[in-house]
């Protein structure tokens, strides 16, 4: 060893940084959805803290967040199959405030529709709503079996499909056109355009279980 060189100060090259937890650097802030909901804050959200030219608020701006339904109404335990999404577009503090961004199911309760021996029937359609919002609505719908039917199958012919889905497209463009935004989520919400299509299309062939599956705001 070299004379007069300590050898207890010798550093190591590259010395590890001390790695913080990644939470420390954040802050929380409140997530408010439309006023249709009793619940009107869900949920929090994680944000980092505005340092240099980043700005916390432009980060949130455009997040989207997909909340069950039964967390944002009190009696919605039996529809908490639906997931609403909604995404931010105001900052004010720590507060967000949402808009409506689709309408979605899980995936087990699409399993629990799906029977054999019954007709799935499909349609979506495009349209705009009276406040200048285009959306896409995709409905489903299932046959159902008559009083007293024998048969074990209730099958739908090509020809009374093609007239369900003609007739499921009229109702939900018709519903969007003449509803705002705010409106139609309501009636999504409780299943009143599902009622009204199962009532049209009954007079082709009996249908059960017909719901707007998704909503996609383009």
């Amino acid at each position: 060893m070299t004379a007069g060189k300590n050898p207890r100060n010798f550093k190591k090259k590259g010395q590890k940084k001390k790695v913080l937890h990644p939470f420390i650097k954040k802050e929380w802030y409140n997530v408010h959805v439309p006023s249709i909901f009793d619940n009107r804050v869900p949920t929090l959200t994680p944000c980092n803290k505005s340092a240099g030219q980043k700005n916390a608020a432009d980060s949130l701006r455009g997040r989207v967040f997909e909340i069950s339904l039964g967390d944002m109404n009190r009696e919605a335990h039996e529809n908490a199959w639906r997931k609403i999404k909604v995404q931010v577009e105001e900052v004010k503090g720590y507060d967000c405030y949402t808009n409506f961004h689709g309408m979605d199911i899980t995936r087990d309760k699409l399993c629990t529709l799906v029977k054999k021996w019954h007709t799935l029937i499909e349609a979506f359609v495009q349209c705009k709503t009276v406040d200048g919002y285009l959306i896409r609505m995709f409905c489903i719908a299932f046959t159902r079996r008559q009083n007293k039917q024998v048969k074990a199958t209730c099958y739908a012919k090509g020809s009374q499909r093609k007239l369900i889905r003609q007739k499921m497209m009229e109702i939900m463009v018709n519903e969007a056109s003449k509803s705002t935004l705010k409106d139609l989520f309501k009636k999504f919400i409780s299943e009143s355009l599902g009622k009204e299509i199962t009532k049209e299309c009954s007079k082709i062939f009996p249908l059960q279980n017909v719901l707007i599956k998704k909503v996609k705001l383009l």
